[in-house]
């Protein structure tokens, strides 16, 4: 605990409990989710078709409390209006999103 921020670092614990809570109850649920920890970025920026699975009853109850936790079981896939139109007709929750990277940097 010697590393981060010491004004920060309890609410950075806070979280990281939060979100391994909701990890084991999904787990309980049998309901995978991706880890915070092993997330990659979606690809090159652009457009992108976000795909939410469908959940157990107590892991949406979860994502109701849990601000994060929507985010956690969503795929994203490579935009096309075939794609769009194919998983809407299989009544899949799908919303499109434009994905954009700002590099920055600060000289202290």
């Amino acid at each position: 605990m010697r590393s981060g921020d010491p004004k920060t670092r309890m609410a950075e614990m806070r979280f990281f409990a939060k979100f391994e809570l909701y990890n084991f109850i999904c787990i309980l649920s049998s309901y995978r989710i991706a880890h915070w920890l092993n997330r990659r970025a979606p690809g090159p920026a652009g457009k992108y078709l976000r795909v939410v699975r469908p959940a157990p009853f107590l892991v949406r109850l979860m994502d109701q409390r849990f601000l994060f936790a929507e985010e956690s079981h969503c795929e994203y896939l490579p935009y096309t209006s075939e794609g769009e139109a194919q998983l809407r007709r299989e009544g899949r929750l799908v919303s499109v999103v434009e994905i954009s990277y700002k590099l920055s940097a600060t000289v202290y």
